[in-house]
């Protein structure tokens, strides 16, 4: 009788254990997925463009605007916006930051995007002011 009781028990475990397993597996295959990445870049990476009025990146996940920015920086490293990068307050998916008027060179983007659920991703592109 003692021995039917404790492989019950086991056998009781050993479930428990492998529903726990998938959950975990299940709730990391989500979390995957929930990272914000660039869909369109403007200006775009790489292009020549005359003169930008602003860098505008949309992503594919909506962002914590708390936690995200974006940076342009000169050839020399210089930070050349003074504005704040916004996210829009709608779709919570577009971040965009004024710039001044820019001379001819070449420009660094470094962006953060927060997705709403935590899960941070960077990246850094060029272009050219003709």
């Amino acid at each position: 009788m003692q021995k039917l009781y404790f492989s019950s028990v086991r056998t009781f475990l050993r479930q428990i254990a492998l529903i726990t397993f998938g959950a975990i597996c299940l709730g990391g295959i989500g979390q995957a997925f929930a990272h914000a990445h660039p869909e369109t870049q403007s200006p775009s990476a790489g292009a020549v463009v005359s003169t930008p009025q602003e860098v505008r990146i949309t992503y594919d996940e909506a962002l914590e605007p708390a936690f995200s920015s974006l940076i342009v920086s000169n050839a020399q490293g210089k930070q050349i916006n003074s504005a704040k990068a916004e996210v829009d307050s709608t779709t919570h998916k577009t971040m965009h930051v004024p710039l001044p008027t820019l001379p001819t060179g070449v420009y660094h983007v470094k962006w953060v995007a927060v997705a709403d659920d935590g899960h941070r991703t960077q990246g850094t592109y060029t272009f050219t002011v003709k």
